[in-house]
């Protein structure tokens, strides 16, 4: 490393990022790909990763090719370069192939020194003859935990990463990630073939983040008086969930919105956009919001429902504190949120069985005969193959989704369903009935079939419709336009479901199996969420030194911010004065049962909880009502 690069690196970072110096470690990892070595950086979430990839990337000849999970994310960081005017672009499925080939030819010759591309992408026989050509600074791997079946969030296409290193032998490769155990450190650096070892970590200690905890007995009850008017970022596991609470947040005078991936994209847009520039306080999201958010003043992050991993909590709480300010990561949990998280995770491995009889059925629908191997799309009507097989919706959807991660299906092609909403009451749509009896089967169909709800959006599959109302498809169809012109319904007819092809010829449904890998899949989900409810059922260890801990750090020191270490209930210790004052902290939110607090307590001796119980009774600082314990 020269003086001519230092100074390099000092004005190209005051000149597109505007920054007179580096975050901590961000120079150290530049300057290993500047030197042509591999290198694996672990940086928390905020800790400026992308900057360490796009800054040497300026200072190299060639182009740097940066292999990013989501198209969103890639579109964001390009979106922002050319702002910078920086020479970036990406290649995602909605393009043409004139598009893609303008990209290409651009990247070869010299026109483009950043390229953002999905795993998938690399398989392409296409871009690998082109890559050939290209003049590579670089090798970018972002969200690299993706590539271990150990990280949280595993993607099977990154195993195929190594084609990379086949084409372009000569280029250094910088893999970048936030969350990484030492089994996973190990596996990225194995899967992506490190010439050498080489690893640049911070801690993941997030000093200014505090950690809470909350046992309830009532969620709503606690959220509503946990969330204050400041910026707050709530999770949830499910679409209706964000929804109901967003409402509930309205009611009380706290400005909210939800977010999630069954909205139109240029409305969630619109929302993260409205939220990221304070016109409302709070975002209650499903897991779709929040990778590459940047939003420097989130005061708190709260986790509603349990997330699948100490990983993904991490990640998500790590969204708090940007500025290094005071913010809190709180969790609500109750008693069955254990049981729910893994019966949550068994359903997205369907039994073999329904993976039999889904492929079946699929095949049925489109009559597709044993042996087809034509390289055609098919359409994928959950809603009515999940009729079809008195099957829940969510299954049929994890038996899609393991068909082709077992290599039966592939190609997945997005789409959308169609959808109505009724505008009317139920006094209009009886009216409406008497009046126009030959829409009676569909209307009475569509309420049987969904949740019904006046002036709330209804995905709807009129091949379903159709089937359970013992109608033509092209009838129902006519019989919802119709309605929509009577205007007692919106109804959008969807012209792109989604589509699938066949990845080998059709065969007997009785030979789909599940792959040794997707066992091993199910195991390293349950090791993960089990490692997450650890974490939320600890009642005396501090929170950060649990997550430090999980993180490959040793010997990590209590962090004296956290509900465990404000309480100071240890195994061992527990001084009367101290353990009074823990209960009262436990009640702050919320009236409790005597059997809640004891299972917040357990490792303290039952007698003893019983006595400062009854001496905050006697002295008036909590009272007892209908079997409920609560402050005075």
């Amino acid at each position: 490393m020269n003086q001519d690069d230092l100074i390099d690196k000092q004005k190209i970072l005051k000149q597109y990022w505007g920054h007179k110096t580096f975050r901590p470690l961000q120079e150290e990892v530049i300057n290993q790909i500047l030197q042509k070595k591999d290198v694996l950086a672990l940086l928390p979430t905020g800790g400026g990763k992308s900057l360490c990839y796009q800054l040497p990337a300026l200072m190299m000849n060639g182009v740097c090719l940066v292999i990013s999970p989501l198209i969103a994310l890639m579109k964001d960081q390009v979106d922002l370069l050319q702002k910078k005017g920086i020479k970036a672009d990406l290649i995602n499925s909605t393009l043409s192939k004139s598009a893609i080939d303008r990209i290409l030819d651009n990247a070869i010759y010299g026109k483009t020194k950043m390229l953002y591309l999905s795993p998938e992408r690399i398989q392409s026989e296409l871009f690998q003859e082109r890559l050939k050509k290209m003049k590579v600074s670089f090798i970018a791997v972002d969200e690299a935990h993706c590539i271990s079946q150990w990280g949280y969030d595993f993607r099977p296409s990154y195993l195929n990463l190594n084609i990379l290193r086949e084409l372009k032998s000569n280029s250094s490769l910088m893999a970048v990630t936030a969350t990484a155990t030492p089994k996973v450190v190990e596996d990225i650096q194995n899967k992506l073939s490190f010439r050498h070892t080489n690893v640049i970590r911070q801690s993941f200690k997030r000093s200014n983040i505090h950690y809470r905890v909350i046992q309830c007995e009532n969620k709503i009850t606690v959220l509503k008086k946990v969330v204050k008017k400041e910026c707050t970022l709530i999770y949830v596991r499910s679409r209706r969930q964000a929804e109901l609470i967003s409402e509930k947040l309205n009611q009380i005078g706290i400005s909210s919105h939800y977010y999630h991936a069954g909205l139109d994209t240029a409305y969630r847009n619109k929302i993260q956009s409205n939220w990221m520039n304070n016109q409302f306080l709070v975002m209650v999201a499903t897991t779709a919001f929040g990778m590459g958010i940047d939003k420097a003043d989130v005061r708190t992050v709260i986790h509603y429902d349990v997330p699948e991993s100490l990983e993904s909590f991490y990640q998500e709480s790590g969204r708090a504190g940007r500025d290094g300010l005071p913010s809190y990561s709180i969790s609500l949990i109750e008693m069955n949120d254990g049981e729910k998280l893994l019966n949550r995770i068994s359903s997205s491995f369907p039994h073999l069985n329904d993976l039999q009889n889904t492929y079946q059925q699929f095949c049925n629908m489109h009559q597709i005969p044993l042996g087809y191997d034509y390289d055609i799309s098919f359409e994928v009507d959950i809603d009515y193959i999940s009729s079809k097989l008195n099957l829940y919706r969510k299954t049929v959807y994890y038996c899609f989704k393991q068909l082709y991660e077992n290599g039966y299906l592939s190609e997945i092609q997005e789409g959308n369903s169609s959808y109505l909403v009724f505008k009317s009451e139920l006094v209009e749509i009886d009216r409406f009935i008497e009046k126009y009896n030959q829409h009676k089967k569909v209307i009475h169909c569509v309420m049987r079939s969904y949740p019904f709800s006046i002036g709330k959006e209804i995905k709807i599959s009129e091949r379903m419709i159709a089937s359970r109302s013992e109608m033509d498809i092209e009838k129902v169809i006519q019989s919802l336009k119709i309605m929509h012109q009577y205007g007692l319904i919106t109804y959008f007819k969807s012209e792109k479901l989604p589509k699938v092809k066949l990845a080998i010829p059709r065969i007997k449904s009785s030979k789909i199996h599940l792959s040794k890998n997707t066992k091993n899949n199910f195991k390293r989900q349950v090791y993960l969420a089990e490692n997450m409810l650890q974490y939320l059922n600890e009642n005396h260890t501090c929170r950060n030194q649990i997550l430090l801990t999980y993180f490959g750090e040793s010997n990590p020191k209590p962090c004296l911010k956290c509900d465990n270490c404000d309480k100071k209930v240890t195994k061992k210790n527990n001084p009367n004065h101290i353990l009074k004052n823990a209960i009262l902290m436990t009640l702050k939110f919320e009236k409790k049962e005597v059997k809640t607090i004891q299972k917040e307590f357990e490792y303290v001796e039952k007698g003893q909880l019983k006595k400062n119980i009854k001496e905050l009774l006697e002295k008036g600082q909590i009272e007892m009502k209908l079997n409920k314990l609560s402050i005075v």
